[in-house]
Order: C-alpha cells, then structure tokens, then sequence
C-alpha cells in the first residue's frame, strides 16, 4: 500500500515540475519579446544606416561597421551588440562591455533588409538596468504571478483527475463490490483498471462477489424447489422443476429420475438433456454406479465412465456423458425409494459447490417422493369419503336442478303470457318468445313461422335467425316439402342433432340460414299445424328431450296466441267496418244533393280500401247506359274514367254485373279470361271489385273500386263493399227523392 501511494506522489510531482517548466518556458518568451520591443527603437537607426549602405561590409572594414554602430556604441541600455549574416553566423562583435553584467538569456535579434531581401542581422544584448525596469513594472509583476497561479492550479487540476481516474473510481467500483457482498445484491461488476494492487484487490473481489451469486443461485432455486414440493403434488411436474434446477445451475448436464419398476429393475422415470429416445432399464447389481447408489443409499460419484464396465454405462457414454453422480433417494426410514442421476459432457462440471447443490436438491426431491406417497393415502381415503358424500348430494342436486329448472320454465311461461296478453301485435309477441326460448335452452337463435292460409307457405315473423324486418318475406317456406309434410301429418317434433341429418331432412332450411342442429315443433290449433317454432345451433351442440318439452310448451302457447290475435284482427275489423259505414251514412245532409252525396261516398270509400280507382255509375233509363257519376276518381285523372256504356254491352263486366245484379271480384284483371273489357287492362287496374246498387230489389247502378297491384282484395273486402253499395243505394235513392220532392215544391 505504502508503494501505492508513493507512486502516485511521484506521478504528482513530476506533473508539477512538468508545469513550472513550461510556466518558466512561457515567461521567459513573453519577457523575450517585451525586451524586443523595448529595444525597437534603440536599434532603429543603425537598422536604417545598415540598409542604406546596400551591401553587406566585409569583415576587414571593422572601422566603417563601427562607425555603423556608434549610436548603440553610445546607448546605455544596450551592453554589446553583433552583426550577423544572412545565416545568423557572426560577421561583426564589438567587444564585451562588463561581461558579468550581461545576461545571454535575454537578447533581441532585428533584421537588416535591402530592397526587399534581408541582408544580415543585428543582435543586441539589454542592460541589467533596463531588464529589471522592465521587468519590475506592476503590469508585468501581475502577469507573472497570475501566470504562476494558474500554473498551479492547472497542476494540481490535472493532478486531481488523475488520482480520481487512477484512485477514486476503482476505489468506487470496489466499494460498490463490497457493497454488494455486504447487502447480498449479487450484481456482477466490470472493473476498469487492468494492472497494479487495485487489480489484485479487483480480482479478489470478484471471486467473492461470484461466490455470494452462486450462493444467492443456489438459494434461490432451492426455495424454488421448496415452492414445488409444497404447492404441487404431481410428480411430473416435481421432477421437471427439478431438473430445470439443476440444468440452471449447470447448464450442461443432464438429468434423469430413476425409481423400480413392477418388474424390480430401475426405470427412467423423467429425463432433462438426455435425447428423446433415450430409455434404460438398469439392473440392480453390484458394480453399476446407479444401482450401487440405490443399494447403498449413498452418493456414487465417477469423474470418468469410460473407467466403469462398459455394459453399465455404454448407454449414457453413447449420450455423450463423461462424468456422473447419482444421489439415493430415500424415505425417512432410509429406504431407497430412486436415484437422482445428474451426468456431465465434460470431467471438470460438478465442482464442490455444484456437487453439494445437487445433494441438497435431491434431498428435497427424497421429501417430495414421501410427500406424494402420504398424499395418495390421504387422497384414496378422501375418494371413498367423497363416494359417499356424492352419491347423498346428487340426489339432492339433481332434484334441486330439476326444480329450479321447472320454475324457471313456468316463470319464462308465464312472462310470455303476461306480454302476449297486453300485446296484440303477433311480431312483437314472437320477439319476445325467441328471446325466452335462447334464454331457457341455451340455443344460439330460434325461428317462428306461421302458415299463410291463403298461400300454404309458411312465413317467417320478426326475430327468425336475427333476420332483419323487411327480408323476411324472402324466406318463406313452401308447406309442399317433405318435411312440412311430415310435420302436418304426425304433429310431432322433429329433431336433427348433425350437419349429415339436416342436409337430408331440411336441405330448404339450411339455405336460409347455417346450423348444425335444429328441432321443428309444430303449432298446432284445431287438430291442424298453423305454425312452427325452430331454435338452432350454429356449432356442434346436441339438442336435449328437456330442450324440445320447453319448446312444447312454448308452441302451446304460441297457439293461443295466434288463435287471441286472429280473433283481435277479426274484431278490428269489424268495428272498422262499423266505423267505416257509419261514415257512408254521414254523407246524407239536412238537405241531401245527388252530385255532392256521390262524390262523398267515393271519397270516404277510396280512403278505406286505399283504392286507385273508384266510381259509381247510375243507370239512365232514357238512354239505357250506365253513366259514371261526377266525383269518381282515378289516379290517372278522372277524365280518363266519365264512361258512358250500354247496359246490353256484352265486353262490359260492369254491364254485366248491372244485369245479373250479382258482384263481381277478380284478383287480376289484366289476366282473367272473364273480363273482355280493354278499360281495365288499359287503366293497369289489376285487383277489381264491381257491386250493383240496389233499392228494392231494383238494380239502379253499379259501383266499382279497383286498384293497381294483384290480389289486393278479398271476399270480406267484396261483402264490405256490398254493405257499402246497399247503404249507397238507398242515400242515393232518398238523395233522388228529395231532389224531386224539392222540384215539386218549386212547381
């Protein structure tokens, strides 16, 4: 240590010297030039004196150069003086004046320049005198010693960085090193100086700190192991967090758990490194370093196998194995219950502290194994235990399921029928219905389809397969299929639980919408099937007998339902119907008028069957025709219909319904081979009624609402507009019989 600090003392000092030096260097310089230009002046006339005289004296004429050099012969402030050549080599030097006095050091050199080549040089040497007035002025005094100060400062700034870089920061790494050790961090440190005692002492402090990793790696993978053994007891997995352990301490080494087998041989049970079709069967013989472990219940280490039998080992030789130990694995009687074998590819792997790793590992491993054992103990007394306690619960449970399911059926029932019965909106009801039967099945979606008695198709209602509102009419579904078919005739459910089954028994439905189960339910009301209820699976799930008893019930209901709403529709209408002849009946006025009667009863007929034409043509007995009423209307303009046509015209459906006074309805006019009148076809009126006006039994007219689109109109639109040309007749008649009344008065 006393070399240590000598030697950087040393380096301090020579940097110090180093620094006056170059301070002495500097000043001396700087005086240098000061004395030069002090001198300028003194020098200047022999300068010029020199440089008239265009040539260089020979050195014989020393009379001529000092005749030269008289003014500095004379100054006081000069002690001697020289000429030099061209080269600076001595031409002329006037002889020393008090040679003590002379300081060599401090001299000014000028030069002597003709035309514009320098012929020579004058070198002169300063008085003592004058040196020290110079020198000694208070300007010059200060530079100099503020030259000194921070030659000394940047001495002992350079020294300080040196002794910080050379000194202190290894000092700091080696502190932090300490630190380290002390505090049990286990960083490892990369030091920065590469020779001397701090290098020794570097060294060695690494090696230590190495040592408290390995103890801290060590440590940490033996709680890790303690962490296996008490949170796991599946010995696969106790094994695998073993042998992890082991190949974190030693990454080359491979491991393997030997225990008996049934057969008395030792088996490898679990393997790390070794390759994958690497499986023996050791003998439990003397001789083989892992039955010997096993037998003796003490480590067997060997550093080379190629020392052993080769029968014993050539397998793990084959491995690439060069050096093995095998640790007993035994119970608290000391009864061997495996071997742990940890083999190394190279002689020098298992050192002392690796070695000692290993044994501590498999003395955990030897608790786990006991452990595991005493757990399946425990574990067969618990099944016969849980036998029993499950065997008691199931009962209940499923009893509890089965009542917990039923009043959740009847409360889905009953929020069905609450809904229904403040609904009278069929799509809104088999929203909800949908909904329920996701809900209690669990199916993906579900379908509601109910037959169109007109058609014979089935249609589909708002909330099918999440369909939306205004595509539904796309899919409805023909009653002629097999399936529908089938349905119709057993009134039972149908269920297909694969994609194979679906495609045979509903190939229409699988183009509508993907699934891979499905049951069909009929709705059936008055022994006839009036709709269906289908809930599907888009994936593979199975549809259970409790699924379709839900959807039974659910299809019972549905039934009702529909019948309520039919039953609402047909009351609706009634009353609009009502509704509707009551307004025929308003158009009879205080003091009724033909013309504008009429033209009431159009517009209020119009409006209520949303026609595109309608008129009233009252016969004319002077002229034997039906003529068209003022007010009819027609949305190409009513022009178009002021016909007027002979009651015998035999292409008239009009003439011939006022002759058979019987009504008429044809659901397109444009095609039906009845009508031979070119009106019709050229109006584009497709859906037409015609009903004669009678009065007594008398036809008096007839009265026509027709409409561009096919079957727009049905027969209880016909009997509607019967009851509405009955009532017409008579409004028009008293209508006629006012107007005569009121004429006769007149008269």
């Amino acid at each position: 240590m006393k070399k240590f600090i000598t030697k950087y003392l040393l380096i301090s000092m020579v940097m110090l010297v180093a620094a006056v030096a170059i301070w002495i260097f500097v000043v001396y310089h700087w005086f240098q030039g000061t004395m030069h230009k002090s001198l300028t002046s003194v020098v200047a006339k022999t300068q010029s004196g020199l440089s008239q005289a265009n040539a260089v004296p020979s050195k014989d004429s020393k009379d001529r150069m000092k005749l030269y050099f008289t003014d500095l012969e004379q100054s006081k402030e000069i002690i001697t003086y020289a000429f030099l050549n061209e080269d600076k080599s001595l031409n002329y030097a006037e002889g020393l004046r008090k040679r003590d006095n002379i300081l060599w050091a401090l001299n000014a050199v000028y030069p002597v320049i003709v035309g514009e080549k320098i012929v020579g040089w004058i070198k002169v040497w300063p008085s003592p005198e004058l040196v020290a007035s110079s020198f000694l002025t208070e300007k010059n005094i200060l530079i100099v010693l503020i030259s000194l100060l921070l030659s000394i400062i940047l001495v002992f700034t350079l020294a300080s960085v040196y002794i910080v870089r050379r000194f202190f920061m290894p000092m700091s790494d080696l502190k932090r090193i300490i630190n380290n050790i002390s505090n049990g961090t286990a960083q490892d440190i990369k030091l920065k100086y590469k020779s001397g005692i701090l290098k020794d002492m570097g060294e060695s402090l690494k090696r230590l700190n190495s040592k408290v990793i390995d103890i801290n790696t060590t440590v940490q993978m033996l709680f890790s192991v303690s962490k296996a053994l008490t949170s796991q007891v599946d010995m696969n997995q106790i094994f695998n967090v073993i042998m992890s352990i082991i190949q974190k301490k030693s990454p080359n080494a491979m491991c393997a758990v030997i225990l008996p087998g049934e057969d008395g041989s030792l088996k490898i049970t679990a393997k790390r490194g070794y390759s994958q079709g690497f499986s023996k069967s050791i003998k439990v013989e003397e001789g083989n370093p892992i039955a010997d472990a096993f037998i003796m219940g003490k480590m067997t280490a060997v550093k080379d196998l190629k020392s052993i039998d080769e029968e014993f080992v050539k397998d793990f030789i084959n491995e690439g194995a060069v050096t093995q130990i095998n640790i007993p694995l035994a119970d608290e009687n000391n009864f061997c219950l495996g071997v742990l074998n940890v083999s190394g590819k190279n002689c020098d792997i298992f050192d002392t502290d690796i070695t000692d790793t290993i044994s501590i590992v498999g003395k955990y491993l030897s608790i786990a194994l006991r452990n595991v054992r005493l757990y399946d103990k425990v574990q067969e007394a618990n099944r016969r235990l849980e036998t029993e306690v499950i065997t008691t619960s199931n009962e209940l449970i499923q009893t509890n399921a089965r009542l917990i399911r039923k009043v959740r059926d009847i409360k889905a029932l009953y929020d069905i029928s609450a809904f229904a019965s403040a609904k009278f909106n069929l799509n809104e009801i088999t929203k909800i219905i949908v909904d329920k039967i996701m809900e209690l099945t669990g199916m993906e979606t579900s379908a509601v389809l109910v037959k169109n008695e007109k058609t014979g198709v089935f249609e589909f209602l708002e909330g099918s397969f999440g369909i939306k509102a205004e595509n539904l009419a796309k899919y409805a579904v023909c009653s002629k299929i097999d399936l529908i078919k089938s349905l119709e005739e057993k009134k039972t459910p149908v269920i297909f639980n694969s994609l194979i089954d679906l495609k045979q028994g509903c190939p229409e439905f699988l183009k509508i919408f993907p699934m891979s189960s499905a049951v069909f339910v009929p709705v059936e009301q008055n022994g006839k099937v009036i709709g269906l209820i289908v809930p599907v699976n888009k994936l593979g799930s199975e549809i259970s007998d409790n699924d379709v008893k839900i959807v039974e019930h659910i299809a019972v209901l549905l039934s009702g339902v529909i019948e309520k709403v039919k039953l609402y529709s047909e009351l609706e209408k009634k009353v609009n119907n009502l509704t509707f002849l009551q307004g025929i009946s308003s158009a009879i006025a205080s003091a009724p008028n033909v013309e504008k009667t009429l033209a009431k009863i159009i517009e209020v007929t119009k409006d209520a069957f949303n026609a595109d034409l309608c008129a009233v043509l009252l016969y004319d007995k002077n002229t034997g025709q039906l003529a068209t009423q003022p007010g009819a209307y027609f949305t190409g303009g009513q022009e178009k219909v002021m016909l007027r046509i002979d009651k015998n015209d035999v292409n008239s459906l009009s003439a011939k319904t006022f002759r058979e006074g019987t009504p008429y309805l044809s659901a397109d006019a444009t095609v039906d081979p009845s009508i031979k009148s070119q009106s019709a076809q050229q109006w584009g009126i497709k859906s037409i009624i015609i009903v004669p006006l009678k009065v007594d039994n008398e036809v008096i007219g007839v009265l026509r609402v027709g409409k561009h689109e096919p079957d727009a109109y049905s027969e209880e639109d016909k009997n509607l507009i019967i009851m509405i040309a009955n009532q017409a007749a008579i409004i028009i008649e008293n209508a006629n019989l006012y107007d005569k009344l009121s004429t006769c008065q007149v008269k």
